[in-house]
Formats: C-alpha cells, sequence, structure tokens
C-alpha cells in the first residue's frame, strides 16, 4: 500500500486506468491459486475484507467531506446542459433564416451586380478626380519641400506624379502644361540635387575646417594675441576638438548601413531640425533622390568630371583666406637681413604660412575624401536597390585627383620655372676636384635670344602625367574647365582661375625651391595617409611621393650643391683676407669671447642648414651628411693651405723652426707631456688662477723643464731671423685660425655626438627629427673634427714655441756682442733687450684681444724660467764683466721681468734668481764660495762653475792655479752639502 501522508492527486473521472483494479485482482486470484490450504485462503479472504472495510470507510469519509463540492457540481453541470440545449435551437433557427435568405439573394443576383458595377465605376472616377486635383498640386509642393530641403519626399513625389501622368492621365489633355511643368521640375530638381552633392563632397566641410582655423587661430597680430588672452586658447581648443569630431563623423561607418540591408530610407519632415545635420544620411538621401529620378550614371560622370576642378577651388580658397588672414608683414619686421644666405632668406613667417596652408588643405582633403566614401557607399546600395548599372568610380581614383592637385599647388610655390640649365652645372663642384668655383660668381655675358627652349621638362615625369591627365580632362570639360592647367616647355604648370593666370593668383609666399623644406614633412605625413588609403604594397609608392622626391633629386639638390659650393668659395676667399667677426651680441650667441674668422662661421652655418635640413627632408639625411663631409675635408684643406702660408712663406731651406718642431711627431708629443700643457687641458690655469690665486712657485717648477730642454737645444748658437715669425700680425692671425678651429671642431664634435646612428636606431622617428645616420658617416665628422681640432692645438704650439723664440733670438747675441767690461755706467738696458720689450709687449697686444686667457697664460707663463736660463747660461759667451757690467745686466734683467709682470700680473721668481746670479759676481770667488757655505746652495754646480770662470777671466791678474783651486774647492764645498742635505 502506498504511504497515506503522502499527499497524492486524485485521479480524474474516467481517465483512470483500468489496470489498477485488474492488476489487484489478478494478484489476489494468483494468492488463492497459490494457496495450499484452506486456512491460507481465509486468512488472505480475511485480509481483503479488511482492506476492503477500510476502503468503504475512506469513501466516506472523503464523500462526507466533499458533499459541498459534489452539489456544486451537480448544479453547474445542469446549467451548462440546459444553455447548450437552448444554443442548439437558436442555431437551427439561424440556419433556417439563412437558408431563407439565400432563396431570396438568388432572384435579385443580376440587379445587385449592376449595381455594384456602378459603383466600381464612381469609385474610380472619384479616384481619377483626386489624382488630377493632387497632380496640379505637385508643383507647389514639391518646391516647398526643396526649400526646406526634404529632397526625398519632392523626388517621390515628382516621380510618381509623373508616373500618373504616363499611365493613368496620360489621356487628361488639361494636364499637359502640368507635365511640362513638372518635367523642368525634375530637370531643376536634379541640377540642385548634383549641387547638393558637390555642396556635400567640397563646400561644407572645407566652409567647416576654414569657419573652425579661424575660430581657433585668429590673426597673428601681437594687440589680438594680447587682447583675446584666455579665450582665445579656449576657442583653439574648442576648434580642434570640433575639428576631430567633424572627421570622426565623416568617416564613421554604418550611417548608410540600412539600404543595403534593404530597410528604406526615412526623412523627417517635421521640420524639427535641420536635415544637412546629419551629413551621411543626407548624402544617402539625395543619392536615393538621383536614382529614383533615374539620374544615377549622370551624376556618377558629372562626379568624376568635376574633381579636378573642385579640388583646385577648395586649394585657392583656402589660399585665400590664408592671405587675408595673415597680411604681409613689413620690410623692417623682417629678423633676417636681405645679405644672409638663402636658406635663412626664407621669411620663418611665410613658411609657417606655407604650413599652415598646407595642413588646412590636408584637413579639408581627408574630410572630402571620407565623404566622397560615404557618397560611393550610397551609391552602391542605391545602384544595387534599384538594380542600376553604373560604372562607379573608386577611392583610388579620387586620391589620385588628389595628388594631381597637390602637384600643382606645390609646383607653384617650388618655383620650377627658376631651376635652368644652372642646375646642371652644380653637381660638379663636389665631384670634379679641378672645378674652377669663383666661375660661379664672374660676370658673364648676356647671352643671345635663341629661338628653342635651352631647357625643358616635358620629358619629366611630372610633365608628361599632368599633360595627359589635364588633357583628359579638358577633353571631358570641353575646355572650359575653370583651372586650365598645362605644362609648357621651361615653365612650372601655369593654372588660370578664369581670365588671371599663375602669375595674377594670390599665394601665401614667394615660390622659391627653398620651400620643399617645409613642406616636405607635412607632406610626407600626408602621403602616408593616401598609401594607406590605396593600399600601395611595401616597396611602392604613390605618384605624389615619386614627384616630391624626383623634384628632390633632381632639382633641389642639385641647387645645393651648387649655394654650398658658392659659399664655401666666399668663405675661402674670407679666409684669404683673414676677415673675423667681433660683434658683441654675435659672439655672446656662440658663447665664446674672442673673435673667430668669418670663414669659420660661414662654414658653421653651412653645416649648421645642413643639420637642419636632416630633420627637414629626412628620407635624403646620408646625402646631407656626405656633403657636410666635403664641405669640412674642403674647408680643412683651405685651412691647412692658410696655415701653411704663414709657417711656410718659402722654399723649405728658409724653414720656421716653431712650425717644424711643432710639426715633428716627437717634439710635439714631448710638449703635450709636459706639465703646462696637461694644466691647459685640465683647466688648472682657469680665469680664477689668472688673478693670482696660483703659487708663483708651482707655476715655476710646472716650466722649468721646458726651459732647460729648450735652453739646451737652442743656447748654443744664434737664431737666423728668417726662422721666426717677427710680424706680430702673422701671429695675430695664428691665434684667429687656433681659436676660430678649436670652436669649430668642438661644435662639430657635438654635432656628431649628437647625431643618431642606425645601429642604435629605435625605428620610431617623430616628424621634424634627425633621422638615423650610418656609423661610417658620423666616424666620418669625427676624424674631421679631431683634424680641425688637432690644427688648432698645432697653432697654440707654434705660438708657444714662437714666443720662445723670440727670447732666444734677442737674448743670446746680448752676451755675445755686448760690452760689460767697460768704465762708463749705461743707465740703459741692451738695445736687444729693449727690441724684446717692445717684441713681448706687441704680441701681448696681438694675442690677448685674440686667444682666451688661459692659452694666452700657456703661451707667456713659462717665459721667466726660460729668459732666466738664458740669461745665467749667457756667462760663459761673456768674455769679461766688471761692476758696471753687472749692473747692466741686473737692468735688463729687471726691464725684462717688470715686462712679463705687467703680462702675467705675477712677480717672476726665476728672475729674481738670475739676477741675484750676476749681483753674486760682486764678490770674490772667495766670498762666493764662503757665502756658498754659510747659506747653502742656491745655483746648480755647472752655474757656479761658469761665475767662477767668468770672474777668473774678468782678473787679468789671476793665475789658473787660483781657478782649479777655487773650482777644487767647489766641488768639495758642493760635495760636503750633498751629503749634508
Amino acid at each position: 500500500m502506498a504511504d497515506v501522508g503522502t499527499p497524492q492527486r486524485p485521479a480524474r473521472a474516467g481517465k483512470q486506468p483500468p489496470k489498477e483494479s485488474s492488476g489487484l485482482l489478478m494478484s489476489v486470484i494468483r494468492t488463492l491459486s497459490a494457496s495450499e490450504s484452506n486456512e491460507q485462503r481465509d486468512r488472505e479472504k480475511a485480509r481483503l475484507e479488511r482492506e476492503y472495510r477500510k476502503s468503504d470507510q475512506r469513501l466516506d469519509q472523503l464523500i462526507t467531506s466533499q458533499d459541498q463540492s459534489l452539489k456544486d457540481v451537480m448544479q453547474i453541470f445542469g446549467d451548462v446542459s440546459g444553455r447548450l440545449t437552448e444554443s442548439r435551437k437558436r442555431i437551427r433557427t439561424i440556419k433556417e433564416n439563412l437558408a431563407a435568405c439565400k432563396r431570396l439573394l438568388h432572384c435579385k443576383r443580376d440587379e445587385l451586380k449592376e449595381r455594384w458595377l456602378e459603383g466600381v465605376e464612381h469609385k474610380h472616377v472619384m479616384l481619377l478626380l483626386e489624382q488630377i486635383d493632387e497632380v496640379r498640386d505637385v508643383g507647389e509642393r514639391v518646391g516647398a519641400y526643396v526649400s526646406r530641403k526634404h529632397y526625398l519626399h519632392a523626388t517621390q513625389l515628382l516621380v510618381t506624379s509623373l508616373t500618373r501622368l504616363r499611365t493613368d492621365l496620360k489621356k487628361v489633355d488639361a494636364l499637359k502644361d502640368v507635365n511640362t511643368d513638372l518635367h523642368s521640375r525634375k530637370e531643376k530638381l536634379h541640377e540642385a540635387l548634383i549641387e547638393e552633392v558637390h555642396e556635400h563632397l567640397y563646400w561644407r566641410w572645407t566652409r567647416e575646417v576654414l569657419s573652425l582655423r579661424r575660430q581657433g587661430s585668429g590673426r597673428d597680430s601681437s594687440t589680438t594675441l594680447v587682447r583675446a588672452g584666455s579665450d582665445r586658447v579656449s576657442a583653439t581648443t574648442k576648434a580642434d576638438k570640433a575639428r576631430k569630431n567633424l572627421l570622426e563623423m565623416m568617416t564613421s561607418p554604418g550611417k548608410t548601413r540600412g539600404l543595403g540591408e534593404g530597410e528604406a530610407l526615412q526623412e523627417d519632415v517635421s521640420g524639427s531640425g535641420n536635415p544637412e545635420d546629419d551629413s551621411q544620411h543626407f548624402m544617402a538621401i539625395v543619392v536615393e533622390c538621383l536614382a529614383l529620378l533615374g539620374k544615377l550614371p549622370d551624376a556618377v560622370e558629372t562626379i568624376k568630371r568635376r574633381v579636378q576642378k573642385e579640388l583646385g577651388l577648395i586649394i585657392q580658397r583656402t589660399t585665400q583666406q590664408v592671405v587675408e588672414h595673415h597680411p604681409p608683414a613689413p620690410p623692417e619686421d623682417d629678423p633676417v637681413p636681405s645679405s644672409a644666405p638663402a636658406m635663412l632668406r626664407a621669411d620663418a613667417r611665410e613658411a609657417r604660412l606655407l604650413q599652415e596652408l598646407l595642413q588646412v588643405v590636408f584637413e579639408q582633403l581627408r574630410l572630402v575624401a571620407a565623404a566622397h566614401r560615404s557618397v560611393l557607399a550610397s551609391l552602391r546600395c542605391s545602384a544595387d536597390k534599384h538594380g542600376i548599372e553604373v560604372q562607379l568610380y573608386t577611392m583610388p581614383d579620387v586620391w589620385s585627383k588628389v595628388q594631381a592637385a597637390l602637384q600643382v599647388m606645390v609646383s607653384e610655390y617650388l618655383d620650377l620655372s627658376q631651376l635652368g640649365t644652372g642646375q646642371q652645372q652644380a653637381p660638379a663642384a663636389f665631384t670634379e676636384a679641378a672645378s674652377d668655383l669663383s666661375s660661379f660668381f664672374t660676370k658673364k655675358r648676356t647671352p643671345r635670344s635663341k629661338p628653342y627652349a635651352l631647357f625643358k621638362f616635358e620629358a619629366s615625369y611630372h610633365a608628361m602625367t599632368m599633360n595627359s591627365y589635364l588633357m583628359e580632362q579638358l577633353e571631358q570639360a570641353g575646355g572650359s574647365d575653370p583651372l586650365d592647367v598645362s605644362v609648357t616647355d621651361g615653365n612650372a604648370p601655369s593654372t588660370e582661375s578664369g581670365s588671371s593666370k599663375v602669375g595674377k593668383r594670390v599665394l601665401v609666399c614667394s615660390p622659391s625651391p627653398h620651400n620643399i623644406t617645409a613642406i616636405f614633412n607635412p607632406l610626407q605625413q600626408f602621403v602616408r595617409e593616401i598609401e594607406e588609403a590605396i593600399g600601395c604594397s611595401p616597396g611602392t609608392h604613390c605618384t605624389l611621393y615619386v614627384f616630391i622626391t624626383d623634384y628632390i633629386k633632381d632639382a633641389f639638390l642639385a641647387q645645393l650643391h651648387m649655394e654650398t659650393a658658392g659659399r664655401l668659395e666666399q668663405a675661402t676667399k674670407a679666409l684669404d683676407q683673414w676677415k673675423t667677426v667681433k660683434d658683441p651680441a654675435t659672439l655672446r650667441s656662440l658663447k665664446v669671447s674672442r673673435p673667430l674668422l668669418q670663414s669659420s662661421l660661414s662654414v658653421w652655418q653651412t653645416i649648421e642648414e645642413l643639420r637642419w635640413l636632416l630633420g627637414a627632408l629626412p628620407l635624403f639625411a646620408d646625402h646631407f651628411v656626405s656633403m657636410m663631409c666635403n664641405t669640412l675635408m674642403n674647408y680643412r684643406e683651405t685651412c691647412q693651405a692658410a696655415y701653411r702660408g704663414i709657417t711656410q712663406p718659402d722654399s723649405e731651406d728658409k724653414r720656421i723652426i716653431s712650425a717644424t718642431w711643432a710639426k715633428d711627431e716627437d717634439i710635439s708629443r714631448f710638449l703635450r707631456d709636459l706639465p703646462n700643457w696637461r694644466a691647459l687641458e685640465a683647466g688648472v690655469t682657469s680665469d680664477s688662477c689668472l688673478e693670482g690665486d696660483e703659487n708663483p712657485e708651482e707655476v715655476g717648477e710646472r716650466n722649468r723643464k721646458e726651459a732647460e730642454i729648450l735652453t739646451g737645444n737652442l743656447g748654443d748658437q744664434l737664431i737666423p731671423q728668417h726662422e721666426i715669425l717677427a710680424d706680430s700680425a702673422q701671429l695675430r692671425t695664428l691665434a684667429h685660425l687656433q681659436e676660430s678651429l678649436e670652436w669649430f671642431g668642438g661644435c662639430i664634435v657635438k654635432f656628431a655626438s649628437s647625431l643618431p646612428v642606425k645601429s642604435t636606431s629605435t625605428g620610431i622617428l617623430v616628424s621634424g627629427e634627425v633621422p638615423p645616420v650610418s656609423d661610417a658617416s658620423v666616424q666620418t665628422l669625427t676624424s674631421l673634427a679631431k683634424d680641425f681640432e688637432e690644427l688648432a692645438h698645432t697653432c697654440l704650439l707654434v705660438l708657444h714655441l714662437e714666443v720662445r723664440l723670440h727670447c732666444f733670438f734677442y737674448l743670446l747675441p746680448v752676451a755675445r756682442g755686448g760690452v760689460f767690461a767697460s768704465g762708463l755706467d749705461s743707465q740703459e738696458p741692451d738695445s736687444e733687450v729693449l727690441k724684446l720689450i717692445k717684441d713681448l709687449a706687441t704680441i701681448d697686444d696681438a694675442l690677448t684681444s685674440t686667444l682666451h686667457p688661459r692659452k694666452c697664460k700657456y703661451i707667456f707663463e713659462g717665459l721667466g724660467p726660460l729668459i732666466a736660463n738664458i740669461l745665467m747660461s749667457s756667462v760663459v759667451h761673456i768674455r769679461r764683466i766688471n761692476e758696471n757690467g753687472i749692473k747692466k745686466m741686473c737692468r735688463n734683467i729687471f726691464s725684462v721681468q717688470q715686462q712679463l709682470t705687467n703680462i702675467t700680473m705675477t712677480r717672476e721668481l726665476a728672475l729674481d734668481q738670475a739676477r741675484q746670479y750676476y749681483e753674486m759676481l760682486y764678490h770674490t770667488p772667495d766670498e762666493i764660495l764662503n757665502g756658498l757655505m754659510n747659506r747653502g746652495k742656491q745655483f746648480s754646480e755647472l752655474e757656479y762653475i761658469n761665475a767662477l770662470q767668468l770672474l777668473h777671466r774678468s782678473s787679468p791678474g789671476a793665475s789658473q792655479e787660483n781657478l782649479q783651486g777655487s773650482l777644487q774647492r767647489l766641488s768639495e764645498i758642493l760635495g760636503d752639502i750633498g751629503v749634508t742635505v
């Protein structure tokens, strides 16, 4: 038995399967049949009786509990049964009535048919009358729709009305005028739709861009900037955001997707908004209207025919507006003088205007391309929807027209007509060593006019492509294109607008080949957009890229070579004349304190311009670096020739000792290993040291070794005058050369170290930055810079040695030819000493205004020990000396010391020692030896020996034995001192 506690759904009456009762019965039968005894059967019988009693009790309980429900069910059943009986009766009555109606209608069938046909005829007549009334008002309704630019409703109404006039109302003669008027309106509507297409393809977005530019930029006057303040910044930001939103709106996909999926275009005629706000939707409606009018193929041909004209008008309008909003600046505002080189003469303001013009044109062309993309999608969808076969143009066709328009525009600003035969001669300046650069600057005879052109562009790639393209355009336009462009022999493409030619057209700046430097990077960025848009494969480029690069290679670089060669020759001439730049403002801008050669500044200016071209024309960076190397090589040869012209004025026999020694590798290395040179390089002799902060003893110790070496090499023989540079102007020239080349070499080193190299390049280049160049080019530049620095060091060594040679030249004859044993006490120094003093003053005046103070100190610093060595070692050449001679030599030393003190601003202790040395000669040999024992050693043993020998020669009665005794005693004293010290 089932569990009584589990609720179970009661079985519905009549649908309970009989399987349960029969199964129970069969179970009982099987049990009884299987029973072996009567007792078992009795037990089974008793069990069944108990179960039946339980079932009866349960049934009674259920009947008792559900008594009310059973009564309700029986009552409802009785009501339903009565209603069904009544319904059957009513249905039977209706059937009888319908059968009677059918019999009656069969009798009146013909009469009713006649009345129905009359009704249909009257209804059709009323419909025709309504259509006639509607057609009569179609013209006004179409005009109203067109005036509100609800073109879809106007077209649908016009097409529907014309269809009715051709079909249902064809025989209504009274509608002939209406038919003519509607056909006229159809043509006008077609023209209006075409104008709307071009309005939204070219005019609307260009007006938006120009308007946003006006809001964002304003005029360039300072008063406007001051007056605008933060409002202008806010306007600029808003204008930039508006331009971005404009381009995003034009390039956003999916606006015409519904037409392609079979969904009908919807036009809002409620008048709540401007139909042109959603440009893509509006253009889709215009295209759909053209398709409904059957003018889609004509519209496509018109669009294709007018592309070039409209693009030219965009450029013309933009140019006019840029010129109007940026009036020409007065000549006095031009920061670059007219005498500046060609590259610097280009007005920076004009370059900015040209770049602004390009940016505005590019923005408009992007929007034009986006508009064409949207129109093409609409044309394709409408053609597919209406089953119209039309030859559509493609986006590569649009970009091709854009490139052609830009080529014409760029050609006007590059002024191709000025690039004549001169550009063909320019490369020879850098490829032929024997070419005479002065030929470019000599006055030439005026050539006779010839009946043929000397140079033609007709075979160039640009001329062939432009001629073929424009001839095709003129054929299609019937020669009435307002932009009549043609390429003629020897001239750039000329453009006519109405009756004005290129010469009369407004340009934002003067045409010049150097304008390519201002527009190359913006053009390259736009070229990349074009190539991405038309899907150029890697390694291939669009025609605009080919035009620009061909122009640079064939025209601009040739002229640049010629200009650079001319400027290099001009710098060479300036170097021959040794012109210097002394303008304080210029020197302050260069962070130098001494005059520089004009040639160095000119060449460095050329290098800077070529460096600027690295960022302006990054595709040709290696070529510009090569030009730099060629320029530096030529200038290096010029500087070396100028150096040789000073240090080797005559044949090799008449050598200049200082130049010969500086050229010798061993001597040059020895001088650079000396402490004074190392101190110069290490910056020990800085400006603070020039004020006397440095210890004089340290200075003397630093220069003593050099003085001893030079005295040992040059102290034995007199120096001929032709072996020194006696003219101070030549020394000043060498100083100018040294200062200029040191500065120039340092600038080249900094420039070479700042160049990015390809081996370490990341491959990411921002527009206007210097592109990576080859490692070999950087190494070449560095090597050339080292050559200039080496020549500067050589000049400094020559000056350093030359001043010392002057000391030998004037002081050596003093002891050899002077009289120091006369009875007259002369109060004046020797003439040679006076000449030396004057010469040192002249050299100081020449070098102080030319060289940096630390270099002047390097040149004059060691003269005291050197002169002291020369004078002290000269005693071997003095035959006799007395008190007057000693006084004279002391005066010589004092005069030289005074002059050196005026030059170096420090007391020369070595000359004090030299004076003490000569004052020692006042004493007898015994007094000298006794003083040596009492006060110690002040001079070297050789100097004591020379002094004793001089005193012996100056004493007529002295014998050789006395000299030998004095020398023996000197040796013993110095030996004792050496042991005790």
